[in-house]
């Protein structure tokens, strides 16, 4: 009886899906990515693929990322003048 509770089944088919779906998420260009980037970006192509997230909410992400950066490149080379005036 105790083996038939506390038994680990015979496949580990859930661990050779994420293999799988890894194996699928990494490709020649992005064999060089972190561990962290890997995982991050795995997570987001999982829950987007299973319907968990809603349409159009990660290129509003998006989008918003790139107007923060163009908004951070405008400041960039630009010299600060002071002026003193004299009274």
């Amino acid at each position: 009886m105790t083996l038939d509770v506390l038994s680990c089944p015979a496949t580990s088919v859930d661990v050779e899906r994420a293999f799988s779906f890894g194996r699928d998420y990494v490709s020649l260009k992005r064999h060089r990515l972190s561990s962290k980037s890997l995982s991050r970006g795995m997570t987001v192509a999982f829950y987007s693929k299973n319907g968990l997230i809603k349409e159009g909410l990660l290129d509003q992400w998006k989008t918003g990322i790139q107007v923060g950066r163009k908004l951070n490149a405008k400041g960039k080379g630009k010299k600060k003048v002071i002026v003193l005036d004299e009274d």
